[in-house]
């Protein structure tokens, strides 16, 4: 069974050596959110060099776990493993609906893929 969100507000960047993609609700009120980080240099601790996946809350979050993602122009898929999935308290399916145009697409592509430096996870662009 999968969650589903709406995001009015999508988010691809880079702070502070981290790369970031977000997915919000609202981009100043937000209540409902995924945010995807993975730092930019490589850490000591093998865990940190993993992608952190939030969901909703800092008590909701995780480092590795996310075993696909399916990109599409409307909507990403992040299938999740079972430990991940109760770990951020949600089904192993998180679906994101959203509406960017296609060069925010590109963008947002390109970036998943810097996420998936190490290919730790299937990222499929439909």
């Amino acid at each position: 069974m999968s969650i589903l969100q709406q995001a009015s507000f999508v988010y691809v960047g880079i702070e502070d050596e981290t790369l970031l993609i977000g997915f919000a609700d609202d981009e100043f009120e937000t209540k409902e959110y995924v945010l995807f980080q993975k730092s930019l240099s490589v850490e000591d601790i093998p865990i940190l060099n993993k992608v952190h996946i939030t969901i909703n809350s800092e008590n909701r979050s995780a480092y590795g776990g996310i075993l696909r993602i399916i990109l599409s122009r409307k909507l990403v898929s992040i299938f999740l493993s079972k430990e991940t999935a109760s770990l951020l308290g949600v089904s192993d399916i998180v679906d994101i609906k959203y509406n960017i145009d296609e060069i925010e697409f590109n963008n947002l592509t390109s970036h998943f893929h810097k996420l998936n430096v190490n290919k730790e996870m299937i990222i499929e662009v439909k």
